[in-house]
């Protein structure tokens, strides 16, 4: 499942920025993403916060159901039992998220990157040099390895909970929480990506 994350992270950010780039601007099928490696890239600082962004017009966010952590159970509820299939759902629901973001902004960026080309005029060699910026920068490193960081820690916690002979609800509300950061990351991320274009594109 974290192989499956980590592709679906990488359609809207480095590795699908190097399948965007490389590919041929007039011919949509050729703008699939590639598949990411399972070893994820190295973590962000501890001391590099992420940037947030506000979501601009045509940026669409996603907060898949139950990806926030469990309020306290109240007096007498002590004795709450979580199970396996209690981790694997919010697994799935968080690959059904960020599969989501992906379909909702992916062909827009693409459409405002083709009206970026020819409104500068771009040859397709030159558009391969010129797009690359709008897609991997500083910034988005920053979010993709915050992505990556989040990635081992839902793999580390999902095992241990599906594998836990009794699972512990505390542990799945912290998966829960890790979850919706993830996906509250790449939300920020598409954002920063559109706001960027939007700017080239008004100048």
């Amino acid at each position: 499942m974290r192989v499956v994350l980590l592709a679906l992270v990488a359609a809207g950010g480095l590795a699908g920025a190097r399948a965007w780039a490389q590919a041929t601007p007039d011919k949509p099928g050729s703008w699939a993403p590639v598949e990411t490696p399972a070893a994820p890239a190295a973590p962000a600082k501890p001391n590099q916060q992420l940037p947030k962004e506000q979501a601009p017009d045509g940026v669409k966010g996603f907060a898949a159901p139950d990806l926030v952590a469990p309020k306290a159970a109240p007096d007498g509820a002590a004795g709450q039992v979580c199970g396996k299939a209690d981790f694997e759902a919010v697994v799935d629901d968080a690959a059904g998220a960020l599969r989501d973001l992906n379909l909702q902004n992916k062909p827009a960026f693409q459409e405002k990157l083709r009206q970026l080309k020819d409104k500068r005029g771009w040859s397709h060699d030159a558009f391969l040099k010129e797009a690359a910026p709008f897609v991997r920068d500083d910034k988005i490193a920053v979010y993709d390895q915050e992505s990556e960081r989040l990635l081992a820690d839902i793999s580390t916690l999902g095992q241990e909970g599906a594998e836990a002979p009794t699972p512990d609800c505390t542990l799945l509300g912290g998966l829960k929480t890790r979850m919706q950061t993830l996906v509250d990351t790449q939300t920020a991320k598409w954002t920063y990506m559109f706001q960027k274009l939007d700017t080239a594109l008004a100048q």
